[in-house]
């Protein structure tokens, strides 16, 4: 039987030296520990972005051209015509503000820490992430946010709801919960292939290169999936499932979608995150520590 601990009362002061309650190992108080640690982070996030304003204001800036610089092909294609294959360009516009939502949340949470992969694992840092309390996939994949980011989310909310406006399309509750589920569907996607892609350090070491695979690939989420050839519109739904982040939700959002494709997204999620985690595991029992 486990001895109880004795709190001290509020007029003693803690120390390291003073015994303390075991880590609670049930998968509900777990999470519940993981979650308050991803809070602490995101303040650490928002302190750290106070002290540095200018950098907050280059991202926001960068973000609003790189945004613009995209939409130049498709106001340059529009010019010509006011219905491609289907899409007119108040619609295009709020599939790119979808995918500009589902990048902008990925480039604040994800992106950071997927960018740091090869550091951890050739240089001896993940040897000090595994002997803390907590879940290294986490850690690693979650520890650091960049909050200047979120500024691209806002501003692709913004050409999202331009979009929507000038489609005359008022989306009924249905079809907003539908474009929500395919829409976290789509950055769990997204961010478990790129996860996927980063964890392969385990065995190659470097892969910087394929960092940059995979943003040429995401790049293709700006254009409705029907504006691709029949085998890369089954290559970006099933391979590289960028089509969950931009096309479906905006065809939700317009009425076109029903509940299989929301249905199939849910189950392809629940898969490629089972999936990262088991590659995750494998990894780590191939991992030589760098720093001995």
């Amino acid at each position: 039987m486990t001895t109880p601990v004795s709190k001290p009362t509020p007029t003693q002061v803690r120390t390291y030296a003073d015994p303390r309650d075991p880590i609670d190992r049930t998968w509900l108080r777990r999470q519940a520990r993981h979650l308050r640690l991803w809070r602490r982070f995101l303040s650490q996030a928002i302190v750290r972005e106070t002290h540095y304003r200018a950098h907050f204001v280059t991202t926001l800036a960068v973000g609003v051209v790189q945004l613009g610089l995209a939409l130049v092909p498709i106001l340059l294609l529009y010019g010509y015509t006011d219905d491609l294959r289907g899409w007119s360009q108040a619609q295009v516009l709020t599939l790119v503000g979808v995918y500009q939502v589902v990048t902008g949340v990925l480039a604040a949470f994800v992106a950071p820490n997927l960018n740091r992969m090869t550091t951890y694992i050739t240089e001896g840092e993940l040897d000090v992430v595994l002997v803390r309390p907590v879940s290294s996939q986490f850690y690693l994949t979650l520890r650091w946010i960049n909050v200047a980011e979120l500024g691209n989310v806002a501003s692709g909310l913004v050409l999202l709801v331009f979009g929507l406006v000038r489609s005359g399309v008022t989306p009924n509750p249905l079809e907003i919960v539908q474009a929500l589920v395919l829409a976290a569907c789509g950055t769990v996607l997204l961010a478990g292939v790129w996860c996927a892609m980063s964890f392969s350090a385990f065995w190659i070491q470097s892969v910087n290169p394929i960092g940059m695979l995979y943003t040429s690939l995401a790049e293709s989420g700006r254009y409705p999936l029907v504006f691709f050839p029949f085998a890369v519109r089954t290559f970006l739904t099933f391979v590289f499932p960028v089509a969950f982040a931009s096309t479906l939700p905006a065809q939700a959002l317009h009425g076109g979608v029903g509940w299989l494709p929301v249905v199939g997204g849910v189950a392809l999620t629940a898969v490629v995150v089972a999936l990262v985690r088991a590659q995750w595991r494998r990894g780590l029992r191939s991992y030589a520590s760098a720093s001995s």
